[in-house]
């Protein structure tokens, strides 16, 4: 480290909140806001209690997702009502699904406006997508390994192997009565991303081999629309890095520049605030490169710290925030004032947003050939659109094993719209919206040498190139 750099960690270790100038007002404020955050206060009561097995936890799964469906099925109903065909049939329950003359009698190149709309059915069920590379922690407990499975590149297909998606795929349609195979070769179908989790209305109609062939969908109804609270005062401008993933080949020239523009070694105009949102580390033993990067920059900023599963916290999300006794003595005299440490997901009542290190979406990026900008593009739209920033947990996307009964979904929009929802780790930097929703995609530095300033109040950003 240069010995510009090095200036900065002189001094020893000092509570630096009575030494500078810094507006800590943005750290008071999103660490009030622990109490209206969903995730910390999930966070906060598994920590509260010693969990005994339960009906809530031992069937998991199933009781989240029929809670999502529960929660989903009555809106999606009265919208698909209103969409789908007036003489179109509808099931109560997917596997009253049957096939009849007319539906068998479909040419998957007829043009739909020439189809009888009685041959036409649909239901509200929740997607289920059954992939060759998904992890699966049964089979390891049946070969007798331990630990969480790996998590593969793709869930769909293997790099190394000549196979395609449709071989390795098959997307379910299931409610509490059963399950019913999906299928998209209708020459009118549209492109849908569909992952598990999804719950949604189907139009369609049952082939020769008792497929359900897809024609449409219907999604929740809207929302009511964000705000920001009136009396919204607080400093709002935020310099957000993502995706350090430090490690024994990390550029240090990189990030000297890096430590040198948050420091102010280079001259710039930027705020007070640093928010690092997610993989600052690919290796555990690289804490002390880590340690001393966040020991320069807090001279001159406070810092934000959002742990990602590839940071040292658990595996689980909604994460918990990083352990304060893996940081430097420095930084933890300054963990009040000049330092906040924050689950993944978080949720910022004063400004209405949510901030997700990106492992939501880079999981459903394996549900298929969806890694370029456009496809994140639009499952960044589609977490919206689902009203789930999560759908795909806790399935392949591990989650805390709270209990449904006693503790809300999280992950469920149920109200509201955000006014923003960031999510960290992309490949480029996306700026979209979706029902009045700022949609941020943060890119990773060690890829882009990109960072973001963001105003959390009106979403002006400025993209900084290093």
């Amino acid at each position: 480290m240069s010995e510009l750099l090095k200036k900065y960690l002189d001094g020893g270790n000092k509570v630096l909140s009575k030494e500078t100038d810094k507006d800590n007002s943005f750290l008071k404020t999103i660490q009030h806001d622990d109490k209206k955050n969903p995730f910390q206060r999930l966070i906060n009561d598994l920590e509260k209690t010693t969990h005994k097995p339960s009906d809530g936890t031992l069937n998991q799964f199933y009781k989240i997702y029929q809670n999502r469906l529960q929660h989903f099925r009555p809106k999606i109903k009265e919208q698909g009502m209103k969409s789908f065909f007036p003489k179109s049939t509808y099931y109560n329950k997917i596997l009253d699904i049957q096939p009849t003359v007319l539906s068998q009698s479909i040419k998957k190149d007829q043009d739909i406006s020439l189809i009888d709309t009685k041959a036409f059915c649909w239901s509200v069920g929740t997607i289920y997508t059954e992939m060759k590379y998904k992890p699966d922690i049964l089979n390891q407990v049946a070969k007798d390994l331990y630990g969480l499975p790996e998590r593969p590149n793709n869930y769909v297909y293997d790099e190394n192997k000549e196979e395609t998606e449709e071989e390795n795929r098959e997307i379910l349609f299931e409610d509490e009565s059963g399950r019913i195979v999906l299928r998209f070769d209708h020459k009118n179908i549209k492109k849908e991303i569909l992952v598990t989790g999804v719950v949604v209305g189907i139009l369609g109609y049952v082939d020769l081999n008792n497929d359900l062939q897809v024609i449409d969908y219907c999604f929740p109804p809207k929302l009511a629309p964000p705000s920001i609270p009136s009396n919204n005062t607080t400093e709002s401008k935020a310099l957000i890095v993502s995706g350090l993933e430090l490690s024994q080949d990390t550029d240090i020239e990189k990030l000297t520049t890096l430590q040198f523009y948050l420091s102010g070694a280079i001259v710039n105009d930027c705020n007070t605030n640093l928010i690092i949102l997610g993989n600052s580390l690919l290796s555990y033993n690289n804490l002390t490169m880590f340690n001393e990067f966040l020991s320069t920059v807090i001279r001159s900023k406070t810092i934000t710290l959002i742990p990602s599963l590839n940071d040292p916290s658990d595996r689980l999300v909604p994460q918990r925030p990083l352990n304060v006794k893996l940081l430097d003595r420095l930084l933890q005299l300054n963990t009040q004032e000049l330092l906040s440490l924050q689950p993944n997901p978080t949720y910022w009542d004063s400004f209405n947003v949510y901030l997700e290190a990106g492992d939501s979406v880079n999981d459903i990026v394996k549900y298929g050939d969806y890694d370029n900008e456009d496809d994140r593009t639009s499952i960044i739209k589609n977490l919206i659109k689902w009203q789930n920033i999560a759908p795909t947990a806790p399935d392949t996307l591990n989650t805390q094993p709270f209990d449904i009964n006693e503790i809300d979904d999280p992950f469920m929009l149920k109200e509201k719209y955000p006014k923003a929802v960031i999510i960290g780790n992309q490949p480029t930097f996306i700026n979209t919206s979706h029902e009045g929703v700022h949609l941020i995609g943060v890119p990773q530095f060690s890829k882009t040498s990109q960072l973001l300033e963001l105003n959390l109040n009106n979403f002006d950003y400025r993209l900084i190139q290093l």
